[in-house]
């Protein structure tokens, strides 16, 4: 089973604040630093800036801080890539279910085209679906594009006014269209 890349993120950002806890501590208590000096110390081994030590490092304390930068160096990697997994992933599967959408709206004939997706074409869609109409949403403000989302619409986010985006919306298998949209100039 594959884990999803958010919780992924998260538990790569949980390692991380374990690796550089344990690197303060560790400094701490071999080194029997004070805490600013632990964390300062760790910050700049994890990041590998290498401004030198606060205080001078005994033999144990090398040793520790070879493997803090291994495991600090690989946890930073890994974080990275977590990150970018997690905003790839976003991205591809918005742009996969924007096609899966777009797929249901090609197959859809004898629906509705719902154009405006405001107060007013919102309790129209609600009532075309409670009557178990099939429909089409189509409105050029983005902001509801959670909204519909929510409320599992088909929807196409254009202006109602421009030919291409009525025949996207299936306007030559459409058995009507609601005009709702915010003017009546456009309606």
């Amino acid at each position: 089973m594959r884990m999803n890349s958010s919780r992924h993120l998260i538990i790569s950002i949980l390692l991380s604040v374990f690796t550089f806890m344990n690197g303060v501590i560790g400094y701490m208590i071999i080194e029997g630093w004070p805490v600013l000096d632990s964390i300062y110390m760790t910050a700049i081994t994890l990041s590998t800036v290498g401004y030198g030590e606060v205080h001078p490092v005994s033999q144990a304390g090398r040793i520790f801080t070879i493997f803090l930068v291994i495991s600090g160096v690989g946890f930073t990697v890994y974080v990275a890539g977590a990150v970018i997994q997690f905003l790839v992933e976003g991205r591809i599967r918005y742009l996969m279910g924007r096609r899966r959408l777009n797929n249901k709206i090609k197959r859809i004939k004898d629906h509705f085209i719902v154009c405006g997706y405001g107060r007013i074409g919102r309790v129209i869609s609600r009532h075309l679906d409670a009557s178990g109409v099939e429909q089409v949403v189509l409105d050029s403000n983005s902001d509801y594009t959670a909204t519909m989302d929510k409320d599992r619409a088909l929807y196409i986010i254009g202006d109602a006014t421009e030919e291409d985006n009525l025949t996207a919306a299936g306007i030559d298998r459409a058995k009507g269209l609601v005009a709702a949209l915010g003017s009546d100039t456009e309606n």
